[in-house]
Formats: C-alpha cells, structure tokens, sequence
C-alpha cells in the first residue's frame, strides 16, 4: 500500500478541507447536544463533493478523505453513507438525503433517520431502499451528538430490491464507520492535547506530567491507525479489510473517548466545553453495526472461512 496520496488526491483534500474550515465556528453560546449544518451541506452539494464516489477517475479513496474532512467538523450530517456506502450498493440511483443505514430487525431509533430522506435497509441476504417519506418516522432525543430518529414500521415488501448484496452493504458501511471514527477521534484527541497544555495544577500544566503524555500518545497511535485501516478498507475493497479497519476503530473509539473526558475532568462534561460534539459522536459509532464483536466476527469469517 502507498502511503503517499497522488497529488489529485492532495488537491480534493486541500479543497474539501478549505471548504470545512469555512464551517468551523461553533455558534457562540451554544449548549446543544448536536449542530445541524444546514449551510455545509449546501456547499458541499454546491461544490460536487457529495458526488465524488460517482466521479470519474474518482474512487473510494477519494471519498474517504471527504468523509474525513466533513467529519471532523462541529456538525452532525449525513456524509458516510452517501460518501461510500451508496456509490456502492446503488451506484445508479439518487437517493433522497439523509440517507440512513439499517438493519432488520429494526430495534431502536438510529442515525439520521428522517421523514425527509431514504434508507438502505439490510434485510440479511438482500439490500431494499426505503423512502422513509412515505414512512411513519419519529425523532428522538439521545444523549449522542447525532440526530436520531426510530421508523415505526416497514412495509419490506414494498420496499426496492437492489442488485447489491447485503454483504456489499455491511462492507462499505463498516469502511464508512472507521473512516468517520478516525476523523472524529482525530479531533477529541486534539482538542485535549490543547486543554492538558493549559490547563495548569500544582503549579505547572498537567500535560507536562509523564503518565498523561503516555496515555495520549498511545491515542495517538489509535487515531492514525485507525485512518489508514480505513484508508486500507477503502483503497483495496477487501471485506476482510473492511471489517477488521471497523473492529480496530471500534475499539479505539472507546480509548480515545475515556482519556479525552478523563483528561479535560467535569470540564468535559459540560456542553460549553464542546468536546462532547465530537466524544458522544464516538458513542454512538463505537455500538453500531454490532459493535466491535460483530465486526470481528465478520473479520474471522472473511479471513478463515469454512
């Protein structure tokens, strides 16, 4: 694997990264649990990046580091699906956005579920799309930095069969969760390597201390890891790959989650802190899909089949 991206790589990165930097601003005395980015994602459909894994001479690679630059961002919208899961399992058909990603049975409320948008649902062998605005779809309120949302019922029958195979599906939405983890940890572990520079007890800054700049290098080592195992899953569409880059970033999101609360102290907990906008994003996408167990599980089975 090259480690180096092509130089039409580092272009789309300097571009989309540009562009996210316009939106990097937290509105001032916010206290919310998530941002909706309305205004990102109007330049981002404006300037064609959503569309990127559709783009000739373009791939998943490409659409990995959007993923990456959008997620690192203070606001909560639908990229990773649309980035790299559909380009993949509906390559030929527009979807209305959000767009979200489930599983049969449904069993609670997940991200992005809206009566405004559409979803791709595993039904175990066969993938169906679900125009959620015909469904019966209700918010809910999580203590996660994602909107929510729970569909009471799906007629499955009436639901689009596509070409795709389940399998295909679980795939590239296992690439889309580590991409999405590296990034978000990315910025929770840059984020308290700040605050531990300032923020100062017994006279001297508690990032000077040793044992907490082991901890954090170790995140460290879990944060890059978990972008190029994902970088990995998306440049060579190996399944095993895929689900080895999502059982890694899993678990690393639960590391680089504990240490950047323990570090920033009750601080960290309150919502004018801000990290919670990228930590309790970590939750949610540390349980998703299965979890870390599940995706190495698929792991196993890709790699010592029967």
């Amino acid at each position: 694997m090259n480690l180096e991206l092509t130089q039409d790589q580092r272009l789309l990165q300097e571009g989309i990264e540009q562009l996210v930097s316009r939106h990097a601003a937290i509105p001032p005395g916010s206290t919310d649990i998530w941002l909706p980015g309305s205004d990102l994602e109007r330049d981002l459909l404006d300037a064609g990046y959503l569309d990127v894994g559709r783009t000739e001479g373009m791939g998943a690679v490409e659409s990995a580091l959007v993923v990456e630059a959008v997620a690192r961002a203070p606001y909560s919208i639908e990229i990773g699906a649309t980035a790299l899961v559909v380009p993949h399992v509906v390559p030929d058909m527009l979807l209305t956005r959000p767009v979200a990603l489930l599983s049969l049975p449904l069993l609670g409320a997940s991200r992005f579920v809206d009566a405004r948008g559409s979803a791709l649902l595993d039904c175990g062998d066969v993938v169906r799309v679900v125009d959620l605005r015909t469904c019966q779809v209700e918010p809910v309120d999580t203590p996660f930095a994602y909107p929510f949302g729970k569909v009471a019922q799906i007629d499955v029958e009436k639901a689009r069969p596509v070409d795709a195979s389940a399998d295909v599906m679980r795939q590239w939405w296992r690439v889309a969760l580590a991409v999405e983890i590296g990034a978000v940890a990315r910025v929770a572990l840059d984020l308290t390597v700040e605050y531990v520079k300032q923020r100062r007890q017994f006279g001297r800054a508690i990032g000077s201390y040793q044992a907490i700049q082991h901890r954090l290098s170790e995140c460290a080592v879990l944060v890059e890891s978990t972008q190029w195992l994902a970088r990995r899953a998306a440049w060579s569409g190996d399944p095993a790959d895929a689900a080895l880059a999502a059982a890694y970033a899993q678990q690393a999101a639960a590391r680089v989650h504990y240490d950047a609360h323990q570090f920033h102290g009750a601080m960290g907990i309150t919502n004018e802190c801000h990290l919670h906008l990228w930590t309790y994003r970590l939750k949610a996408l540390q349980g998703e899909l299965g979890g870390p167990s599940a995706q190495a599980r698929a792991a196993a089975d890709q790699l010592w089949a029967a």
